[in-house]
């Protein structure tokens, strides 16, 4: 009974916010956006048998502006960064910490699928670069070097002027192998939740 009345309690508050919206994308129309969720590393330093953990899931976070030049395609500009946690490593039989920060700008750009809806499908993309710093005991390396993202992402209109939603992204960078042990890139898969204004 408790979750029954939570849940009438949500539809009400929710309900007159989308009431009347002025939903889907406009040629024009400009989306301001924050982001915000978790990555999930899928690779590691080194090669063969010597790799190495960077990190653990660690947060990520940016914010994008995208114009939409017509109806299905916008473009724009993105600034983002991760923070993994750190997990435990052993080099030459010693547990150290290993760590690692990225933090990227890029141009960005998103496919809209149904752009009228409500409710609507898009690819995000990007590419630009990062800069990579991983930290392994006492030693610390960084380098910058080109970047690329592609996901999936669905969008709904809370009303006239905000948006939310989820997006899913493999995100690429590649590395200075002369820095970090043999490693010619490094990736991850991230989960956002998006907030954002029409403007």
């Amino acid at each position: 009974m408790k979750k029954l009345f939570i849940t009438a309690v949500v539809c009400a508050l929710f309900t007159p916010a989308f009431a009347g919206i002025d939903q889907g994308i406009e040629q024009g129309m400009t989306h301001l956006s924050v982001l915000g969720g978790f990555a999930v590393p899928v690779n590691e330093y080194g090669s063969g048998n010597s790799k190495l953990d960077y990190g653990d899931i660690g947060v990520t976070y940016g914010a994008q502006v995208i114009h939409h030049l017509t109806k299905n395609f916008g473009l724009g500009v993105e600034a983002n960064g991760t923070n993994y946690d750190k997990t435990d490593v052993t080099v030459s039989g010693n547990k150290v910490k290993s760590s690692a920060d990225k933090y990227g700008f890029f141009v960005a750009g998103k496919v809209n699928f149904a752009p009228d809806a409500k409710t609507r499908f898009y690819i995000p993309f990007g590419a630009g670069f990062v800069q990579f710093k991983g930290k392994i005991g006492d030693v610390e390396e960084k380098n910058s070097k080109p970047a690329l993202f592609a996901g999936v992402g669905v969008e709904s209109d809370m009303n006239d002027i905000f948006i939310w939603g989820f997006e899913a992204r493999y995100n690429h960078w590649f590395m200075d192998d002369s820095k970090f042990a043999d490693t010619n890139y490094l990736a991850d898969v991230s989960v956002l939740l998006k907030l954002g204004i029409k403007l």
